[in-house]
Parts: structure tokens; sequence; C-alpha cells
């Protein structure tokens, strides 16, 4: 990713390690109203009621334990990675993708709720 082209970044201090932010070009940067798929969304309204669960749910799943998350996908990779250097042959495995669709925002942000509620418990 980083050697595809240069890059502005921020350096900050976090404990005892410099931290390096990647920073975007005003090129990167698409106004909102260019982007097609958003024009609907700004003249939207928002219920109240979607907005509290909406908040809640943001709350209960927010952490201050960041320790508790990794990068799963590198993980898998540098096993895949030894297992080519050992000479061995890698088959994908078809991955089974279970979509549920839910058209009503306020069922979908509450069945969330319940799933945090209940992976808190």
């Amino acid at each position: 990713m980083l050697r595809e082209k240069e890059y502005v970044v921020a350096l900050r201090p976090y404990q005892r390690v410099i931290v390096m932010h990647l920073l975007h070009y005003i090129d990167d940067i698409r106004p909102v109203d260019e982007i097609s798929e958003l024009r609907d969304l700004q003249r939207a309204a928002v219920d109240n009621k979607e907005l509290s669960l909406g908040k809640l749910l943001v709350e209960n799943l927010s952490s201050e334990d960041l320790g508790k998350y990794s990068d799963t996908y590198a993980k898998e990779l540098e096993k895949l990675i030894d297992t080519k250097v050992k000479g061995r042959m890698i088959v994908a495995e078809p991955q089974k993708v279970k979509e549920e669709e839910t058209k009503d925002l306020v069922a979908a942000l509450k069945a969330s709720l319940q799933k945090s509620n209940m992976a808190k418990k």
C-alpha cells in the first residue's frame, strides 16, 4: 500500500512510541455533493427514535480496551505465506455468505443492540 505513491503523514507521540497517521491530499477528498449515491441521503429526515437508537448502539459497541482488537487478515495472510514457503499447496475454501435483508432501520438497530447486550453478559 505505501509503495504505490507518496503520502503525507502526521507523526505524534503516543505513550512510548511515535504514531504515524496517513493524511489525505486535497485531490483525494471529494465534496459530498459530488457523490451521487449520497445526494438523496442528505435530504432524508432522521426520526428522533432512530437517532437515539443509533446513539445507544454506538455507546454499547464502544470500548476503551483497544487491545482486544487484532488484524485477523494479517494473521491469516501470514499463515498462508508460511504454508506456501513450506511448499504446500494452498486450496481456497468456498466462503458461505449469509445475507440478512433488513429494510427497517429501527428493527436492525434494535437487533444489533440485543446482540451487543447479550455479548456483554
